[in-house]
């Protein structure tokens, strides 16, 4: 009998054991450890960008203030500013000017002028420039640093210590802007540009252009390389005919490498673009062709800077259309800025036809110039121009 129940006991202890062990490890069972809540991600927000100098200056131009922005005039009257070009200057607004040996005495008289043509738009201070590419190309010729030229110059540092000196002095007298230095390679006599280019090789005229690019910028006065893509060995001038150089696609690259090495070993802030048509490149002249200048110069080389026009009244442009739309096409293909000289006194009609053309086609909606004029501002800026 206590053999029975001893044995009745153990299958009773063992239910009471799983019974106790179900209980244990029952999932079912609320679990009553605490875990760490998760904190909540607050994302952070994100400001917009301040606008920079040069865009709230933008917001408040007008369009007539803008498309001015766009020209760069010659200052008829000699050496005063008489009052109908000073009415020109308040009514158009231009970005800039440029003066000849014609509009200059001295240097009282030239600190004068510019101070009365700078007057003429207190918002927004002008480009004043100059061609002072030393020798043949000299519009002040008071010393040797001015008219040396750039065929005499004997190695880089020299261009440095040149254009650092020459942009001193103009700087001085209000100028801020230089047509120059002449940037093409030419080993032609018989070249319009010949004596106007830096001796040597392709890559000795490339280092000489470097270092007066950096000499003029040291100097604050804003360096203009030119004339691209290059008059090559044509001798015409374009200030007469439009030069022909019928150069093939495949002899392009090594065409313009003093243009395209400087670029890419230094920043530079403006290119002038010449006068010159290459039939075998583009139909048109480089400065209305979209293919030299936006394609070529600005796309395939990564060119950033300013693209200026030569004198928009060349006889090189003149039977090829009206200037209205010389400057429309021009503005269009890629250019910056329009340059119009004024050779005779003929109540600068092309300039105001050219005017009042991207006037009208920016009041439409045609064009849109606001990039143009941010680039214009902020090189203003840059060089200590615009304050």
């Amino acid at each position: 009998m206590k053999k029975k129940t001893y044995l009745l006991l153990i299958p009773i202890a063992l239910f009471l054991f799983l019974g106790i062990y179900l209980l244990i490890r029952n999932p079912n069972k609320e679990d009553t450890t605490t875990t760490p809540e998760k904190e909540e991600t607050i994302e952070p927000i994100v400001q917009p960008p301040s606008p920079s100098k040069e865009e709230l200056i933008l917001a408040n131009m007008s369009d007539e203030e803008k498309v001015g922005q766009l020209f760069i005039f010659g200052i008829e009257g000699n050496t005063t500013l008489n009052p109908q070009n000073k009415q020109f200057l308040v009514e158009t607004k231009p970005g800039g000017v440029i003066l000849f040996s014609k509009n200059i005495t001295n240097e009282n008289q030239l600190k004068n002028l510019i101070a009365e043509i700078q007057s003429t738009n207190p918002t927004i201070p002008l480009f004043i420039s100059i061609d002072q590419e030393g020798g043949v190309v000299s519009r002040l010729k008071w010393n040797e640093t001015l008219t040396k030229s750039q065929r005499n110059i004997s190695s880089p540092e020299e261009a440095y210590q040149i254009a650092k000196s020459r942009g001193e002095i103009l700087r001085d007298l209000g100028i801020n802007m230089n047509l120059a230095p002449v940037a093409e390679f030419s080993d032609s006599r018989t070249s319009f540009m010949y004596q106007r280019t830096y001796r040597g090789n392709v890559e000795e005229v490339v280092q000489k252009v470097i270092y007066s690019v950096k000499g003029y910028e040291d100097s604050k006065v804003l360096p203009v390389l030119k004339h691209f893509p290059g008059h090559g060995t044509t001798p015409m001038d374009p200030h007469n005919t439009l030069p022909r150089i019928n150069i093939s696609q495949e002899q392009w690259n090594t065409y313009i490498l003093p243009f395209s090495q400087t670029i890419k070993e230094e920043s530079i802030d403006a290119i002038m673009i010449g006068h010159l048509l290459f039939p075998n490149i583009s139909p048109e002249p480089a400065s209305i062709s979209k293919e030299i200048i936006t394609n070529r110069l600005i796309n395939d080389l990564g060119y950033q800077g300013l693209t200026i026009s030569d004198d928009m009244e060349m006889k090189a442009l003149k039977n090829l259309d009206t200037p209205e739309n010389l400057a429309r096409r021009s503005i269009e293909s890629g250019m910056d800025m329009l340059m119009y000289i004024q050779y005779s006194n003929d109540d600068r009609y092309s300039q105001r036809v050219a005017y009042q053309s991207l006037l009208d086609a920016v009041k439409t909606k045609e064009i849109n110039v606001d990039q143009k004029v941010l680039k214009i501002l902020e090189t203003k800026i840059r060089y200590s121009i615009t304050p």
